[in-house]
């Protein structure tokens, strides 16, 4: 089987750069291990800055949407409650959602083989050629790894020979009716963030959806001393699973099942493309350091790689030197702000209690956090919005702690 591009992983940034590239005619050809539709580790919150970039992405793809939010601090004794007319989150359930992205590349003109993995690469002269485990080989002029966090196009071309930047999810998704979803987290369908509960360096999270409920705690490695006796994941979600229902943000009756466990990248590989290859989404380390949300990196990334390998193909230029374009293109689009989320995201780590009592002590600056956890703002932006406030408040504290030495100046 030969084709112009062969795409390994049929998730959002694979499924994205199928449809871009196919609508340009390009022979596309979408590989991925699992059948579909598939479910997929994930906690299921969209960023709703997504859908100014991808406007075709509609209800169709979407569950619900959260009008509302609560942050709490680690001690549980700050609570920021927000509640806005319009989208806080979008709630999708990947099954459906990624099901919805492999049918428009395939309305687009790409060929899909689901079922079928990829577990080698040969790069030639000539053709990148794709071995399969059924022993087929597939050519191509250009591969785009978009197979995850443990790609197997990025380990075979030297891309990637480490896993060290990652955060550890567990998580479970639940089947609830809607009107227990009303009693617990109302109409507007409040999403609950829970910041280093019991000293873990990462959040909670409670996502409502329509007929479902998504309970998680992530952990973030980077930011913590692995040398450390440290608490098996699974036994931080049972204590946060008992800690929710005790505040009655679920039901008491509730029970745990399969706990599900998921591996996220957290900052971008060094070098994310070589001779007739290009790797996107998690393959390429594109995640939010600080929440773990991909989708919409993965999606960006799709689409950057599928404007530079038409331009690859329409020149016959498939060097690495002509693809190095996609990594200048994606650190131009969102990279900057991942490099400083990725700094940021130090804060998960010990020693930054005092930072987040202040941030929970001043509305705007809670309100600024946690509009960037869901993607709502740019990192950058926040960044400038942040020292602003917080040069206001250190002004502001002077003034009320020595109001008549003012006075007198």
């Amino acid at each position: 089987m030969k084709y112009e591009v062969v795409i390994v992983g049929a998730g959002p940034a694979g499924s994205t750069a199928a449809k871009f590239l196919s609508e340009k005619g390009i022979k596309v050809l979408l590989l991925d291990k699992d059948k579909f539709p598939r479910g997929k580790p994930c906690g299921g919150g969209l960023p709703v800055r997504l859908f100014k970039k991808f406007p075709y992405i509609n209800d169709d793809f979407i569950e619900s949407y959260s009008q509302s939010a609560c942050a709490y601090s680690p001690t549980l004794k700050y609570k920021l409650e927000l509640q806005r007319d319009e989208h806080i989150l979008a709630m999708i359930l990947r099954e459906k959602f990624d099901y919805e992205l492999v049918k428009l590349a395939i309305n687009s003109g790409a060929k899909l083989i689901d079922g079928e993995t990829a577990v080698d690469v040969k790069i030639t002269n000539n053709s990148a050629k794709i071995l399969l485990d059924d022993n087929t080989n597939v050519e191509s002029e250009i591969v785009i790894g978009a197979d995850g966090v443990w790609s197997t196009i990025a380990k075979k071309t030297g891309l990637c020979n480490n896993y060290k930047n990652i955060c550890m999810c567990a998580f479970e998704e639940y089947k609830i009716s809607p009107e227990t979803l009303d009693r617990y987290l109302g109409k507007a369908r409040t999403c609950h963030l829970h910041f280093k509960l019991n000293q873990n360096a990462g959040y909670g999270w409670v996502f409502p959806k329509k007929e479902h409920i998504n309970i998680g705690i992530s952990e973030f490695r980077q930011a913590i001393d692995q040398q450390k006796g440290k608490k098996n994941i699974k036994e931080k979600y049972i204590e946060y699973v008992k800690i929710l229902k005790k505040d009655n943000v679920i039901p008491e009756n509730l029970k745990i099942g399969r706990i599900r466990g998921a591996a996220l990248p957290t900052r971008p590989l060094d070098k994310t493309y070589s001779e007739r290859v290009i790797v996107c989404g998690d393959a390429a380390g594109f995640s939010n350091p600080v929440s773990g949300e991909g989708i919409f990196h993965a999606m960006q990334s799709g689409k950057i790689a599928a404007d530079v390998i038409t331009k690859a193909l329409e020149k016959n230029d498939t060097s690495e030197e002509f693809l190095s374009k996609y990594q200048k293109n994606w650190y131009k689009d969102f990279g900057k702000d991942l490099k400083l989320l990725y700094r940021t995201s130090m804060i998960w780590g010990e020693g930054y209690e005092k930072f987040i009592e202040i941030i929970f002590n001043d509305k705007k600056l809670g309100e600024l956090v946690v509009d960037t956890i869901i993607g709502k703002i740019e990192a950058r932006k926040c960044r400038r919005m942040m020292i602003r406030r917080l040069a206001y408040l250190k002004i502001k504290d002077k003034f009320v702690k020595n109001p008549n030495k003012n006075q007198s100046n």
